[in-house]
């Protein structure tokens, strides 16, 4: 009974610290609010955790990053040939492994949360960063470009507005559906731009 009531409070204080990180950022979130989050003293969690940054690795593993890295490539991998994926039946590979990413995101949302709005203090801190290079690399390759400076930089400042998007639209919505909804349209109106952009 003991170890049941230990493993229990651990997870009330993994799942606040989570909260916490998405709501305020690991580097403004204290030991007290999330103690409070998870309603125990905050010496309680020390008992558990060492620091602040022993539990952010405890609730967003390495594991966890290269994972969702992987899901990511995969997709960007998928698109590879694709002339144009607003076409592509549900069945074709880049909307299968889509969906897997979303859902992979949807069963962990505030771990991506964190992720892409406020790894500062991190070992994660330049995930977003490293995710909008890759994301425009990407981009020069499946449109077989070589953008000049000034679409080069409206590039990369269209990929952080999606990427900065992303993080906010898991942030304040948590419903399943609008979730997918709202990913939807901003995937639709980014693949539209990118389009035009590399068009023009």
């Amino acid at each position: 009974m003991a170890q049941y009531l230990k493993d229990e409070v651990q997870e009330a204080i993994q799942a606040a610290a989570l909260e916490v990180f998405a709501r305020k950022g690991f580097r403004s979130a204290s030991m007290a609010e999330i103690a409070s989050a998870a309603r125990v003293s905050t010496g309680n969690i020390y008992r558990y955790f060492e620091n602040k940054s022993a539990l952010y690795e405890a609730v967003i593993p390495d594991t966890f990053v290269t994972t969702l890295q992987r899901l990511l490539r995969q997709r960007v991998e998928a698109a590879r040939g694709v002339e144009d994926i607003r076409r592509l039946e549900p069945t074709a590979p880049y909307r299968l492994v889509s969906e897997e990413v979303l859902a992979f995101c949807l069963a962990n949302r505030l771990r991506v949360v964190v992720l892409l709005s406020s790894p500062e203090g991190t070992p994660h801190e330049h995930f977003a960063e490293e995710l909008v290079q890759f994301l425009i690399k990407s981009a020069i390759a499946h449109f077989q470009a070589r953008p000049a400076r000034p679409t080069r930089f409206a590039l990369e400042e269209l990929y952080r507005n999606y990427v900065t998007t992303l993080g906010r639209l898991l942030c304040h919505l948590d419903e399943e559906q609008e979730i997918r909804e709202a990913v939807g349209a901003l995937s639709r109106y980014h693949l539209v731009g990118l389009t035009a952009l590399f068009e023009s």
